[in-house]
């Protein structure tokens, strides 16, 4: 059954530019604030949507329950551009290819990208379709530490070389017809959620 508008909680209207951020979010941190607020800024951005997901398929353990990081991810990203949304949960996505066609159909006009680290970049061809999140949206990589080589290096940036557009070209992202992407360096926050789960799992046991 296809969404409607109370389903998901906003509107957006056609020729916005709609960054699409997505993830576990386990736990949400201030890197992702970080390059939330960097794309917006780089990429000429109206809207950037945190896509917390059900789980992440290539990863074996399971995130903590959806409520407690939809919680955790509103309460550290407030911004009014900046929207948090279980999609993928209300629309019984589980890939990222199979969310993009989704959003797409849902609100057709919109002029999404898809935002990734660097590091996401280097592993992109590990992900089901890949090469159809290439072909869908424009894609908006940012950098993030220790990945700038292996990403820049990697199958999707190879196999889609032709298709990449200079850093100076970055407010022109959205506009572009997708295969496109663009390569930032952002002024970078070294967190991750992985760093924060250990040492929350390391006070546990101190305490």
């Amino acid at each position: 059954m296809p969404l409607q508008a109370h389903d998901t909680g906003f509107l957006l209207t056609p020729g916005l530019r709609v960054g699409l951020l997505g993830g576990s979010f386990d736990p949400p941190h201030e890197g992702h604030v970080h390059i939330t607020l960097e794309a917006m800024r780089r990429f000429r951005l109206d809207r950037v949507i945190w896509l917390v997901s059900p789980g992440n398929p290539l990863k074996p353990r399971g995130p903590a329950p959806l409520e407690r990081r939809m919680a955790a991810a509103r309460a550290i990203m407030q911004h009014p551009r900046v929207i948090v949304s279980d999609f993928e949960a209300r629309a019984g996505t589980r890939y990222t290819a199979s969310t993009l066609r989704a959003m797409r159909h849902r609100w057709p006009g919109v002029r999404f990208v898809w935002l990734m680290g660097a590091d996401n970049l280097a592993q992109l061809n590990r992900w089901d379709r890949w090469r159809d999140i290439m072909e869908q949206v424009p894609v908006g990589v940012l950098a993030r530490p220790g990945s700038r080589l292996a990403a820049r290096g990697s199958v999707a940036a190879t196999v889609y070389r032709r298709s990449r557009l200079p850093g100076a070209a970055a407010p022109c992202l959205p506009r572009r017809t997708a295969p496109a992407w663009c390569f930032v360096n952002v002024p970078l926050v070294s967190l991750s959620s992985t760093e924060l789960r250990a040492r929350a799992v390391a006070g546990d046991e101190e305490t």
